[in-house]
């Protein structure tokens, strides 16, 4: 019997095979592609990369950083900046700055509201024995800081421990007086607080909640994770939070289970103030007087809770790596000025990202492609696998396809370098693994700052290097002992080396450009007849026309970075209606075009004065502002919601917005688009146009 896995793989490399093969055969469609065609940029500049790309130099980078606990506007956070901003400077960067933003509860950016700075000065959790004498601790600010939930507020109670579960629902709490103890739960504190502490009164919650959940999640129980309470709570809310590992959540249950109570000593100093949101920025300026207005922009997180080598200190040190890199090479004649500008960026993780945005529209203007790192450097304790995202469907660009080119590029040398084969580009640090990269060349995915630049506000296509999953994400465990200096070199060369090909892209570098694209149109549209599968022939038509679309969209935006069409556009499109027969494409003319009506031809348009996505970080707009009467009209989460706005144009209809989303994730009901939709129109973030 063959498995359904191996039946799949089978189809796939069939159909690959089949569509390359059709492609190369039919000249009339698609011109042959010469060696030099695909090559981006010159071997001997990609060499010169590989020399000065230090890995070494990150890590150590980076085992400063995680020294801070980097709580957005906080103390130890400055602390970081300023390390950061040293090392720009002692690397050249003399117009290294930082922008400096209020963090006062109050202010909106867009459509985050500024959140109040949080700092503590003093936590610990005790417990205690039979004669009420300090026993253990089970936790402290001062020896894991993330065992104090973010936005806990000062409180001290000697008091009884009550396990109240999940701790979600009122059944969790029938039977228990926890009126002034402290509660026992598997919950984030923030999802309890409301019920435990608001109405039932308890005086404070001790966490043993999984941040994220991966394969590995309860394989490890001394993992101390990131617990969170609201930014803006409530009065009756305000309380503080203890997070402890599992295995010494089940110590504590164990007890109460026979019988025997659990007190606990707990004293927290901590509070919300104003403060001031520090972000770092520097820049390689353009050299071409008609380009140099034009900017290639990486991004990472400087915020994260200590720890955070790999979330996010290894993307800091990686765009770190990458600047000095640049830099060096640039001011040494190795390599010309770049024509475009180069510009590096250390925000607060989301909200950092709309702050800058919408505070600085002459800035976000400018910035034609972002590449952004977000947990590039987990060793192979953390398991982790590294990846390479695109831009989301609903912005068609060629540009994740250059850095997917150049990750294909280590991902072979790299191979090549591990099975004991010669390789110019073997792309390893010295005191770093000698492993494969094995990157996987993957479409949009959301988690980080790269989804606020690519939001329709601001529509900036980019990719987004990241681990995932790394096991020891959000955790006491994120130590920079797991970072591995050869990936945060391979991860600072992808980077450094997309950044430069994008900088200096001109008309010269169609050929090859289309080249490379015209690859991964197929390998693209080789997944995408996998997903026929099942689909009615509507359905299937209606996919394959948005990929088609989708495709020629790409190759048009070449013209960004070009200057304007060309004849090997044209020519590129014509080889899409060769593929659109290859893959059964059933021609729309001749034929009547169908009426739209109701909900599906209504058209939207986004209200330029509310900019940013619906939900930040700490604050949703989306929730702050929707009556609860409407609640219900938002069927459609996460990267769905994210996608239906991002479609709206002031052109597209319901139904194109539908169509458009059905590309990425199969049939959608387009009764959930229009309701989403006219859920946004009740609080003017989109208006009718029709």
């Amino acid at each position: 019997m063959v498995s359904t896995a191996k039946a799949f793989r089978t189809y796939r490399t069939t159909t690959i095979a089949l569509l390359y093969c059709a492609v190369s055969m039919a000249g009339s469609v698609v011109g042959a592609a010469s060696a030099n065609d695909s090559e981006l940029l010159p071997v001997q500049v990609m060499k010169q990369f590989a020399e000065e790309t230090s890995g070494t130099e990150a890590k150590r980078n980076l085992d400063q950083i995680t020294l801070y606990h980097r709580t957005r506007a906080s103390r130890q956070y400055a602390e970081a900046v300023d390390h950061v901003v040293t090392q720009l400077r002692a690397y050249g960067f003399d117009n290294a700055e930082v922008l400096e933003f209020p963090a006062d509860g109050k202010t909106m950016f867009g459509t985050q509201k500024s959140r109040m700075a949080w700092d503590v000065d003093f936590a610990e959790l005790w417990i205690l024995d039979e004669t009420g004498t300090r026993e253990r601790r089970l936790a402290s600010w001062d020896a894991v800081p993330l065992s104090v939930a973010q936005d806990s507020l000062s409180g001290a109670v000697t008091a009884e421990l009550v396990d109240v579960g999940a701790g979600l629902d009122e059944s969790d709490y029938k039977g228990r007086d926890i009126a002034g103890k402290l509660v026992l739960t598997g919950s984030q504190p923030g999802a309890i607080a409301d019920l435990a502490v608001a109405k039932y009164g308890a005086a404070g919650i001790v966490s043993y909640a999984p941040n994220q959940k991966t394969a590995w999640w309860k394989q490890d129980d001394r993992l101390v994770r990131w617990g969170h309470l609201a930014s803006f709570p409530a009065e009756r809310s305000k309380t503080f939070a203890f997070m402890i590992s599992l295995g010494e959540a089940r110590m504590l249950m164990a007890r109460m289970q026979t019988g025997q109570p659990v007190r606990l000593d707990a004293k927290i100093e901590a509070y919300h103030k104003p403060g001031t949101y520090q972000l770092i920025t520097a820049a390689i300026e353009g050299a071409d007087p008609a380009l140099a207005s034009q900017e290639i922009a990486f991004t990472c997180h400087l915020d994260h809770p200590r720890p955070g080598a790999n979330d996010n200190a290894s993307g800091c040190v990686a765009i770190l790596e990458a600047a000095r890199t640049l830099k060096k090479m640039i001011d040494e004649g190795v390599l010309p000025a770049p024509k475009r500008t180069i510009r590096f960026i250390w925000p607060a993780e989301i909200e950092g990202s709309i702050i800058f945005l919408s505070a600085r529209p002459d800035m976000a203007a400018r910035i034609k492609a972002n590449i952004h790192m977000d947990m590039v450097g987990g060793g192979l304790e953390t398991k982790a696998v590294f990846r390479i995202a695109g831009s989301p469907a609903s912005i068609p660009s060629f540009v994740p396809v250059v850095g997917q080119y150049f990750g294909e590029f280590v991902n072979h040398h790299s191979l090549a370098y591990a099975s004991g084969d010669e390789t110019e580009f073997p792309l390893v640090a010295q005191d770093g693994g000698k492993e494969p990269l094995m990157a996987l060349m993957e479409p949009f995915s959301m988690g980080s700052d790269h989804q606020i630049f690519s939001e329709g506000t601001w529509g900036i296509p980019g990719i987004y290097l990241h681990d995932w999953p790394d096991r020891y994400i959000h955790t006491n465990f994120d130590t920079a002992a797991m970072i591995d200096p050869t990936k945060l070199k391979r991860a600072a060369y992808i980077g450094a080396i997309t950044a430069w090909y994008l900088a200096n892209m001109a008309a010269d570098d169609m050929p090859a450009a289309l080249a490379v694209l015209k690859q991964d149109t197929l390998k693209r549209a080789a997944m995408i007849s996998v997903g026929f599968a099942g689909l009615t022939e509507a359905e299937k038509q209606t996919k394959l026309r948005m990929f088609l679309e989708s495709e020629a969209a790409k190759i048009d935006s070449l013209n960004q970075f070009t200057g304007g069409q060309s004849s090997q556009q044209s020519e590129a499109k014509r080889f899409l209606t060769g593929l659109e027969t290859l893959l059964g494409g059933q021609s729309a003319q001749g034929q009547p075009e169908k009426a739209l009506e109701g909900a599906a031809a209504v058209i939207y348009t986004r209200n330029s004065n509310i900019k940013g996505p619906m939900n930040g970080f700490g604050y949703s707009y989306l929730d702050d502002k929707i009556d609860p009467a409407n609640r219900g009209l938002l069927k459609l989460n996460g990267e769905q919601a994210y996608e239906a706005l991002n479609l709206v144009n002031g052109d597209r209809t319901v139904q194109d917005i539908h169509d458009w989303m059905t590309l990425v994730y199969g049939p959608v009901a387009t009764s959930d688009v229009s309701d989403y939709l006219a859920a946004l129109e009740t609080i003017d973030v989109v208006k009718r146009v029709n």
